[in-house]
């Protein structure tokens, strides 16, 4: 227990007891210190409080005190301290030093008593700088300077004694002849005072106090009775000590430009809905303080909009719409809607509800707030009968108010932006402003208003605006008047808030990857810093001495700009300073508190000198984030007493507090009406509480900065500041991710053509305009929210702003924009057929009979010349997506004898990009740089180059880079295997999902493209057609197969942490149903990991589910975090995402982690090798009526390997304005906060305990407590978070997934299914009546035991019946799986067709055999040495059970040469048999220089992705060198040399291709599908159709 408190005892509350006491006056001596007051005078007794009987008498040599009614021992008692202060002489210290809480005392005090327990009370003695001890009695030891008798409590029988006696020597007072005495209890821990004597003191058990009455003994030598003192109270207030610690408050005012400069419209309205209740309250209320002082930050583009508001009466979105014509009938009653949209009357609804929550929640008991109850109680009536929490793409679901009512949340909308404070006119001694020219405060008709119930005329509207209107004049001279009486100093940031490092940046990699490519702009910095004064002075009447920097974000390269115009001190955070280095390279040491509560001076590159002030991050976000949820007065004790903690501090190092500053910087506004504080007035009630407690407080002296640097003290220096912000001491919030570096790329491109523009058209009128714009998308809010770092819940909207501003570049100087900027998103193409299911096409070039049945069909409207699209199918199968394309063929192009080279592309949308925000996109086509329409990620096309004679060819596939230099960029990624597309009358292509970044359920937009290039170099071509003109879009159908890999249970009724959490009061909190406690809410009671081949899936059960807030994936409470542990890896972290408060052990370190919440902006994926963070790849769906949260995550994201992973598993409750999304637990329960756990820590203002509420961990630890224990592992003293284990993916177990039937007959079925383990199954189907048939897979299909793929045909079963099957494997007929289908009536007797027979002789000298079948058929091929051979040589026997309609096999070993023949045999489902003809195929020898000329063909396919790189402005050493090579005349000899080696080769290979020019090229091919051509004619000699040999 600390002894560094000034006086404690503790003590219970127990029953007086009444003991005789005689009467007596002083002298009066207290013999027996045996715990009874016996012998105690009756008129000792000075006053009763709460209980406590308070005792004092004193003779020549002793001062006595007794106290009854508590004891010290029990625990109850433990948690109390009492405290005895006295003042002896005109010195001392008017503030206790008092355990934990720092409370006012009404003298200056010297001496003090404090009594903890019989083992430890001392007197101490203030030394005019800190207390000092005079006398203690700590256990054995005894220095105590009188004696004592302590109350007790002995637990083991239950008695006590509830008296204490305590005596103190006058010569341990210094003989004083008059005193001064003053005595209270307080709580240990909490430190607040429930008892005070005198009793005319308070004690409100709600934090410090500032007490006010004291006893005076005149003179301790004259006889009285001390009963007859008289208390007496303070005349003045203690003044300020000499020791004081300065402190500065610093407020920032800041808005995000909403202004469309070319449309003169305010596109967000937050600028006019805060100018009339924030802004004017927080000046409003410290001018009501003037011993107190603030610094306020007003950053120049929030001044500009708040002038013009008033000055030009410049609409924003909400007031022209309000503004606008309401019909009424001839009484004045409103009939309809203004006219508007549907989409604008929602929308209008929806956002009049974005304001604080204490507005619909009014009582007409308040004593301050009861006159609003009215219209309160309107609103709140309003609020409920609409929806809430929707989405741009949401907000039509709600259903319209009626006219009258939609009237009514207008009127109360605009209303509410009022300070009800300022309408009463508390505010109006700050200024006289109706003498200059400005409104009144105080307005009747507005509170007339406030007290309606509805029932408004579009009159009152009209006020209300107007109103509005005028009285935003006001605002800034509040400010200008209290920095002219200097209560305030004003101060300014860079006019349109840039993050200055970044500006001064030669670009940067960040976390993200991603290079952005800029130059330094410090001109652009030099603007911002100069027109932001500027306009400061014209609208403030001075230049600012002082600057927050936006964000406070500071580096080395921006301290001479800001020194350059004036500027002497600016602020910024703790964490830059623990970066920041001194002369001799050591970094500073923040842990000193003279290090941190003092200026220091930095200098910029010539030398000019900033003072930089660096804020206390653990006081300052105190106030935003803790306050809130506090009383104003226990709140402002806290603050206090780490104020004074730091004053202490100083004192402790030996330094003057006086000397030092320290500062306290936060927002200025969004922490009244975002955090806890928007629940009951908007932080009004303690700003009162504060702003009067920091006036009187005798060890704090509020200043402002410059009037700190006014005393010209010697600061110290730092050589170089950290580069960071206020923001976790980086630049992370604003760069760093893929979004923030996207908007960072368009930024530069922005520039880079106005600098190109301006450079030809310098006298062009629309330039100033057009850098104004460029200025303002330079502001940091857009890159704010942009990234998953910062969630505002509608980032769309921010985003919509920054295209605004940066299309505003282009536009003012009539470039056209880049696609990205323009309105060209559109719906989808809708196709002439729908998908319909599954294909599964023969890649051959041939459009078979049936084969795109089930693909959707589009048509190409636009004439493409020579090269014209006649349409193209889309489809798919499990694996791969299908594309043909009905377009002139390899012959007829080469028919054509152009010189420009043929293109055939097909580009496929970043999946699921909804928008054009997407990284590494490119926008425009290839050759003619057509657009698009979608951002683009994959370029998917036909390689000319690698045509074979049997129309086999090869695809690539280029990534798009974005735009790099001033081109859009594609690199080669893959190249298909011949025969990925081919091409002969139609072109088909087979492209599996993985190369395309797709998954199930994944949707991608397709454009396909035909183009005439000069040569393969960027843009130099052209495109022919683009199909469609809309983009096709492809949604896959959810075709995974899921093998469970572990479905376990966790403890019920654990969510509560260590053992000890509660849920927070709101009744937004309620559950339902079965569920008997709110705690339900995050209990997991199982957990189901899944995984197919994509993704991973976790499926959790809880004991109670809401969606109460209607968010979007279907759930509000709770956030979901898993940590992979993927094994021994060198990047593996043990810190959890921000907000949990916990560490996973570290031989659990996580690779990935995954956050989900029932928010989709709040999901993400974080890699920790790389610190990068996506929402991509990640599905979140809740469902209310199972209560199971469903997370589906991409093995892209989580990796491959998911059954070896391990992981971590942790809830707790959701909150949108917490840390990462979490809602924080508290030691006690608040209304949107847990209790039950840890106030965050005093020494460094940091929460450790954990805000997880449950873990899910396997059986053997769920029942040990072992939960609790670990949660319960944090120490806030020790400062030490928990430590975290999960649960292990055991064995698979045998499981049957994915049974499907493939087809039906009119006696049978055939049905496939998967296991997890090699085992043959048992299956049996049973009839409507009853009627069961067994069949056992080892008969039918011998195979099937050895194999995790099984298929089988049940046969003789009846036609046209409705059977229910059921498979069990054979070792366990509980492992089952069920499927159910009907029989065909008509019975089948066709015989499959098999179409387009192909051998192909591979490299490797084995040879693949491929064909199609109108159905599903078995596969077979009987290879014969002779033509006319009876029994075959080789037989290969593929599918045994019919199964698909696309063949192809292969032989084992490789053929030997010669001559052989073959027949392909099918079988469909029914039995019908079928065999092709007799074709051929020939094995040669093997040619020495085939490998050479297939490396030739691939090189060729390169040359995309090679001239796209020689495109861009840079030439490499490289190339410069390949130029020197050329000019050597030995070089040139060999070059000439190698030449003619490759027009040999080129003449070589030019038989591996169908010669078009002659006649036979058509012919053979034709004779395929000749009905009336003879066996041996269809049989053609298949010589040419080896891949090693074509």
């Amino acid at each position: 227990m600390a002894r560094n408190a000034c006086l404690f005892i503790s003590f219970t509350f127990i029953s007086c007891l009444l003991i005789p006491i005689v009467q007596a006056s002083t002298p009066h001596s207290i013999v027996n210190f045996d715990g009874s007051l016996d012998d105690w005078p009756q008129d000792s007794h000075m006053s009763t409080d709460n209980g406590l009987d308070f005792h004092m008498t004193w003779n020549e040599t002793h001062l006595f005190f007794g106290l009854e009614g508590t004891e010290f021992s029990s625990q109850w008692g433990g948690g109390s301290d009492f405290f005895i202060y006295f003042n002896t002489t005109t010195g001392g210290s008017p503030v206790a030093n008092a355990f934990g809480t720092s409370q006012t005392l009404p003298f200056d005090a010297d001496f003090c008593l404090q009594v903890e327990d019989s083992t430890y009370h001392t007197l101490q003695t203030f030394d005019g700088s800190q207390w000092t001890d005079v006398g203690t009695r700590n256990g054995e030891s005894n220095t105590f300077p009188g004696e004592s008798y302590i109350g007790w409590y002995d637990e083991n029988n239950g008695q006590s004694n509830d008296i204490s006696e305590i005596s103190i020597t006058w010569e341990a007072l210094n003989e004083p002849t008059s005193i001064e005495i003053i005595g209270w209890g307080q709580y240990q821990n909490e430190g607040h005072v429930w008892s005070s004597f005198p009793s005319e003191n308070p004690a409100q058990e709600n934090g410090g106090e500032t007490f006010t009455h004291f006893w005076r003994i005149e003179d301790r030598n004259v006889s009285i009775e001390p009963s007859s003192l008289i208390p007496q109270q303070q005349v003045e207030p203690a003044g300020k000590l000499d020791t004081a610690l300065n402190l500065a408050i610093i407020f920032h005012q800041h808005q995000p430009y909403y202004k469309n400069k070319l449309t003169n419209t305010f596109e967000m309205p937050w600028v006019r809905v805060h100018a009339m209740t924030e802004y004017v309250d927080s000046p409003g209320i410290l001018s009501q303080y003037p011993d107190t002082k603030v610094t306020y930050n007003l950053v120049p583009s929030f001044i500009e909009q708040l002038v013009e508001y008033h000055e030009l009466g410049t609409y924003d979105v909400h007031t022209e719409f309000a503004s606008r014509y309401w019909p009424v009938d001839q009484s004045g009653v409103v009939t309809d809607y203004p006219n508007a949209t549907d989409l604008e009357l929602h929308t209008m609804q929806f956002q009049s509800f974005w304001n604080s929550g204490w507005i619909y929640n009014v009582s007409a008991d308040d004593s301050e707030l009861g006159w609003l109850e009215p219209s309160s109680r309107k609103y709140s009536q309003l609020y409920d009968m609409t929806k809430h929490n929707l989405k741009p793409d949401t907000i039509m679901d709600d259903t319209l108010l009626s006219p009258q009512d939609f009237l009514d949340l207008q009127v109360l909308w605009y209303l509410y932006q009022f300070s009800p404070d300022y309408v009463l006119g508390e505010y109006a001694d700050i200024e006289e402003t109706v003498a200059a020219g400005r409104p009144a405060h105080y307005n009747a008709s507005l509170k007339s208003l406030y007290q309606q119930v509805g029932g408004y005329s579009p009159e009152d509207l009209s006020l209300v605006l107007e109103v509005q209107h005028q009285h935003m004049a006001n605002v800034l001279p509040m400010y200008a008047e209290l920095a002219a009486e200097g209560q305030v100093e004003l101060t300014t940031t860079p006019y349109y808030h840039p993050i200055m490092p970044l500006l001064m940046m030669d670009g940067w990699t960040f976390e993200d990857g991603i290079r952005v490519n800029k130059q330094a702009w410090p001109a652009d910095v030099q603007t911002h810093l100069t027109t932001g004064m500027d306009l400061f002075e014209e609208q403030l009447g001075f230049r600012p001495s002082g600057m927050w920097p936006s964000e406070q974000s500071v580096s080395p390269d921006m301290v001479q700009p800001v020194a350059d115009v004036g500027i002497e001190w600016m602020v910024t955070d703790e964490l830059n300073l623990a970066e920041s280095t001194i002369a001799d390279g050591s970094y500073v040491d923040t842990s000193l508190a003279s290090n941190l509560a003092t200026p220091w001076m930095v200098s910029g590159v010539d030398g000019d000198e900033v003072a930089t002030i660096f804020r206390d991050r653990v006081i300052s976000d105190r106030i935003a984030f803790q306050y809130g949820s506090m009383t104003p007065e226990a709140a402002v004790t806290d603050f206090i007493d780490y104020i004074d903690g730091v004053r202490q501090a100083l004192l402790d190092e030996g330094k003057d507090p006086s000397d030092h500053l320290l500062t306290v910087a936060l927002d200025g506004e969004n922490w009244m009406f975002m955090s806890e504080f928007q629940h009951y007035d908007g932080a009004r009630p303690f700003m009162h509480e504060w702003y009067s407690r920091l006036a009187t407080h005798p060890s704090i002296l509020t200043t402002t900065p410059g009037e700190f640097l006014q005393k010209n003290l010697t600061l110290p220096k730092i050589e170089t500041v950290g580069t960071g912000s206020w923001i976790d001491g980086t630049l992370s919030t604003w760069a760093g991710e893929e979004e923030e570096s996207l908007g960072w790329q368009r930024l530069v491109e922005a520039r880079q053509t106005l600098v190109a523009f301006e450079e030809e058209n310098p006298n062009h009128p629309g330039l100033d305009a057009a850098w104004e714009s460029l200025y303002i998308s330079e502001g940091s809010d857009w890159f704010w929210w942009y990234g998953l770092d910062q969630d505002s819940g509608y980032d769309e909207l921010w985003d919509t702003l920054y295209k605004v501003h940066l299309s505003n570049i282009y536009k003012a100087i009539g470039v056209d924009l880049p696609p990205y900027l323009q309105e060209v998103w559109t719906n989808p193409s809708q196709p002439l057929l729908p998908y319909a299911g599954v294909i599964e096409p023969l890649i051959d070039g041939v459009a078979l009979p049936g084969e795109w049945d089930g693909a959707a069909k589009y048509e190409a409207s636009v004439d493409g010349g020579d090269f014209d699209i006649d349409s193209f199918y889309l489809g798919y199968d499990a694996s791969n997506v299908y594309v043909r394309i009905d377009a002139p063929s390899p012959q007829e192009i080469d028919l054509l004898n152009k010189t420009s080279v043929p293109d055939l592309s097909i580009y496929f949308m970043q999946a699921n990009a909804n928008n054009f925000n997407e990284v590494g996109t490119n926008f425009r086509t290839y050759f003619g740089q057509e657009i698009l329409g979608f951002p683009a990620k994959k370029m998917v096309s036909f390689d000319y180059t690698q045509l074979w004679e049997d129309g086999r060819s090869k695809w690539n596939v280029f990534d798009a880079q974005g735009k790099v230099g001033g081109s859009e960029r594609w690199t080669l990624s893959s190249t298909s295997a011949l025969g990925g597309c081919a091409a002969d009358g139609v072109y088909e292509f087979q492209i599996p999902w993985s190369e395309l970044g797709l998954s199930p359920r994944y949707s991608t937009r397709i454009k396909v493209v035909s183009s005439w290039a000069d040569s393969l170099s960027y843009g130099d071509g052209v495109e022919m057609e683009m199909a469609p003109p809309a983009p096709a879009e492809m949604v896959l159908p959810d075709l995974e197969e899921w093998v469970v890999l572990l479905q376990s249970e966790d403890a019920i009724g654990d969510a509560n942490g260590d053992g000890n959490y509660l849920p927070p009061l709101s009744g937004d909190f309620s559950v339902a149903g079965e569920a008997d406690d709110v705690m339900d809410l995050w209990d997991i009671h199982s957990v189901k990991i899944s995984q197919s081949a994509w993704n991973a899936r976790f499926e959790l059960n809880f004991g109670a589910m809401t969606d109460y807030w209607s968010l979007a994936n279907g759930f509000s409470h709770q956030i979901i975090q898993i940590y992979v542990d993927q094994g021994e890896t060198s990047f593996g972290n043990v810190e959890m995402l921000e907000g949990a408060n916990a560490l996973v052990h570290e031989e659990w370190a996580w690779e990935v982690a995954i956050s989900a919440t029932g928010e989709p902006g709040a999901v993400k994926s974080v890699q920790a090798e790389t610190g990068s963070t996506s929402s991509k790849g990640i599905e979140v769906f809740g469902d209310v009526n199972t209560n199971n949260v469903t997370l589906t995550i991409s093995k892209s994201v989580i990796g491959p390997d998911v059954s070896t992973y391990r992981y971590v598993i942790v809830v707790g409750s959701q909150d949108g304005f917490g840390p990462g999304k979490w809602r924080d637990v508290d030691a006690q329960a608040k209304t949107w906060r847990l209790g039950g756990g840890a106030d965050p820590s005093t020494e460094d203002g940091q929460d450790y305990d954990p805000n997880i509420l449950d873990v899910m961990l396997d059986s053997s630890a769920t029942t040990s407590g072992f939960q609790s224990e670990m949660l319960g592992n944090f120490s806030v003293s020790e400062l030490r978070y928990a430590t975290l284990t999960g649960i292990e993916i055991p064995d698979v177990t045998q499981q049957i997934y994915g049974l499907k039937v493939l087809q039906t007959t009119s006696s049978g079925a055939i049905l496939e299914w998967s296991t997890t383990q090699p085992e043959a199954s048992v299956i049996v189907c049973e009839n409507a009546n009853g009627t069961q048939y067994s069949f056992n897979e080892t008969e039918l299909s011998p195979s099937g035991s050895q194999a995790l793929t099984h298929s089988v045909l049940v046969s003789g079963l009846d036609a046209g019946t409705n059977y229910n099957c059921e498979v069990s494997v054979l070792s366990d007929s509980e492992i089952i799986a069920t499927v159910a289908f009907e029989t065909g009536i008509v019975e089948d007797i066709t015989p499959p067709e098999i179409l387009n027979v192909q051998a192909a002789v591979l490299e490797d000298g084995r040879v693949k055999f491929s064909w199609y079948t109108s159905e599903i058929t078995t596969e077979k091929v009987h290879i014969f040495q002779t033509e006319d051979s009876t029994e075959s040589f080789i037989e290969l026997n593929g599918d045994e059970v019919a199964a698909k309609k696309s063949h192809e096999i292969s032989t084992s070993e490789a053929v030997s040469v010669g001559q052989w023949w073959y027949v392909v045999l099918a079988s469909d489902p029914s039995g019908n048999g079928n065999q092709s003809a007799m074709y051929s195929f020939i094995v040669e020898e093997n040619t020495a220089n085939e490998n050479e000329e297939s490396n030739q063909n691939e090189e060729q396919s390169e040359e995309k992705e090679e001239d796209t790189i020689k495109n861009q402005d840079d030439v490499s050493d490289d190339a410069k060198g390949l130029a020197d090579l050329v000019s050597d005349p030995m070089a040139q000899v060999l070059l000439l040399l190698v030449a003619l080696a490759v027009i040999i080769a080129l003449m070589r290979s030019r038989k591996h291709g169908l010669d078009y020019s002659s006649p036979d090229g058509f012919t053979e091919v034709d004779a395929l599908f000749d009905d009336n051509s003879e066996d041996e004619d269809v049989s053609i000699n298949e010589e040419n159709q080896s891949e090693s040999n074509p």
